[in-house]
């Protein structure tokens, strides 16, 4: 029992050092503003989620996983929501303006190896994107994959923190189902 709580507690911790790194590499804005107000953020409520001036939507479900939060803008991030499963999948979404979301994922690729964390040789989804391998639990390897994606008017970001072997068939639905969200939000 003891173990247990001691690998639980080094598995929070890993989980709450990766969010911060990807607080600082994905959404530094979100991370200087928590707490401010989103109204002021150009968020309203639509039908099944929540909708930004700019376009973006992001609606409650996505696959498996819940809308918990919708982040504010920034210079160089326009908006975003925060993600998470019941099994422990996390993903953050962002719009950037045309053409930024390439120095987000060298900022993430960046930060994560000054962290120490090895790159993940994937396959499927994992291996689309920019994945590193953040930790180990008794159920597998704790990952994180930035993926990118560009529209018409914007690019995007998508992180993700999952747990492989165990949630590997669960991330390549994810990552096609917030791919048809965002080429619905560029109709």
């Amino acid at each position: 029992m003891r173990h247990n709580a001691r690998g639980r507690d080094n598995a929070a911790r890993s989980i709450l050092t990766a969010a911060a790194i990807v607080a600082t590499a994905v959404c530094p804005a979100a991370a200087q503003r928590a707490g401010s107000a989103l109204s002021d953020a150009g968020w309203k409520t639509v039908a099944n989620g929540m909708r930004h001036f700019t376009g973006l939507t992001c609606p409650d479900r996505v696959g498996s996983l819940s809308r918990l939060q919708v982040l504010p803008s920034s210079a160089d991030r326009v908006a975003g929501c925060i993600y998470q499963s019941d099994t422990g999948i996390s993903a953050i979404l962002r719009s950037h303006p045309s053409g930024n979301s390439a120095q987000a994922a060298r900022e993430f690729e960046t930060r994560y190896g000054e962290a120490g964390f090895s790159r993940l040789s994937a396959t499927g989804a994992a291996a689309s994107g920019i994945s590193f391998k953040t930790g180990e639990t008794r159920n597998g390897t704790r990952c994180e994959t930035l993926w990118r994606f560009h529209a018409r008017a914007s690019d995007y970001t998508l992180w993700m923190s999952y747990t492989l072997p165990q949630q590997e068939t669960t991330i390549g639905p994810l990552v096609t189902a917030f791919a048809a969200q965002l080429a619905e939000n560029g109709r």
